[in-house]
């Protein structure tokens, strides 16, 4: 069993302090002789070294671990920054707490609380709505980090540029067809800072194209599930007007649910439409349409992500906000 900086010093018949330094690799600075620096490390090579972390975050007032809530792992997106966080977290010595609220406003509270009442330094949060990030200011006041929703917080934030990557994306759709294309636009959740900038991206895309309402239709649902994904599809299709040209979806969830409702339906996924979705997944290289996808850069997220929340843990001045860029992927033979 390892053992504690106690327990080594008095087997060793060192002091507590001595034990400490070497551990600590500062034997050459407080001039412990070599001797003694080479007992302690025999002595924890063998038996192991147990760090009493309650000790340690008492003396420093602080536990060296992070809190971040997220709405699913089941969305690619979110899934995908978490792990990219722990890891960059993990290589900075720090531990990283993930759970999932569901976009319940209700549960991201109640989760806030839980991460306060277990003294995590700090917390990156990707809000619910503007009372969660409210009760967030309570709890953690300077050391809360906003990730990819902006609710005009008063509180530094990291996210992608929605507004651009819907122009950009609506964009590159609109010029893969010639003609009066059929554009049908599945929104989940609207209500959402993120998916209301990139609606008004794709509406500005459109005047920018001169294409006219009666060419869009744009139909929406309160969640952005696979489930919303699929019933929007399917009441498209129930009215009996097939598949439209162009079908673009507000994410990875709805567009996943989409492409079931189709082949559902239609038994096929068929090539004549051209598809566009926000965030990206390779298992899209296998779909044989025209598609694109505007995919945001999670290691860019994070990396500003960690930078702003280690400031905000030292004392320094609050970042300014982050806007990532995106990258439209275009796939097609």
């Amino acid at each position: 069993m390892a053992k504690t900086v106690d327990e080594i010093a008095s087997e060793l018949e060192i002091s507590i302090t001595t034990v400490r330094l070497v551990l600590s690799g500062k034997a050459r600075q407080y001039r412990i002789s070599e001797r003694t620096e080479k007992r302690i490390r025999d002595y924890t090579d063998e038996h192991g070294y147990a760090l009493n972390y309650t000790a340690r975050s008492l003396k420093l007032q602080r536990t060296d671990t992070l809190g971040l809530i997220i709405p699913r792992l089941s969305n690619p997106f979110f899934a995908a920054l978490a792990e990219k966080l722990e890891i960059r977290c993990r290589n900075a010595g720090l531990q990283l707490m993930v759970s999932c609220c569901h976009n319940d406003p209700d549960t991201q509270i109640h989760l806030i609380d839980t991460f306060k009442q277990r003294n995590v330094d700090g917390l990156f949060i990707v809000p619910s709505d503007k009372n969660s990030l409210k009760h967030c200011q309570t709890r953690f006041e300077n050391r809360t980090l906003v990730l990819d929703r902006d609710f005009k917080a008063k509180l530094p934030l990291v996210m992608s540029n929605n507004e651009s990557s819907g122009e950009q994306l609506t964009h590159k759709l609109l010029t893969a067809i010639t003609g009066k294309p059929n554009i049908v636009f599945l929104i989940g959740n609207p209500q959402l800072p993120t998916i209301a900038a990139r609606l008004k991206g794709f509406k500005q895309a459109l005047k920018n194209h001169g294409i006219k309402r009666s060419q869009v239709t744009l139909l929406e649902s309160p969640s952005n599930r696979d489930e919303d994904g699929k019933q929007l599809m399917l009441q498209w299709l129930a009215e009996g007007r097939g598949v439209p040209d162009i079908l673009l979806t507000s994410s990875l969830p709805v567009f996943e649910g989409a492409l079931s409702a189709v082949r559902q339906q239609l038994r096929q996924i068929p090539e004549s439409m051209t598809l566009g979705t926000f965030d990206d997944h390779t298992m899209l290289d296998f779909l044989p349409n025209r598609l694109y996808a505007a995919r945001q850069n999670e290691d860019d997220l994070v990396q500003a992500a960690l930078t702003g929340m280690s400031a905000l843990l030292n004392d320094q001045p609050a970042p300014e906000d982050y806007i990532a860029d995106i990258e439209i992927v275009e796939r097609w033979e």
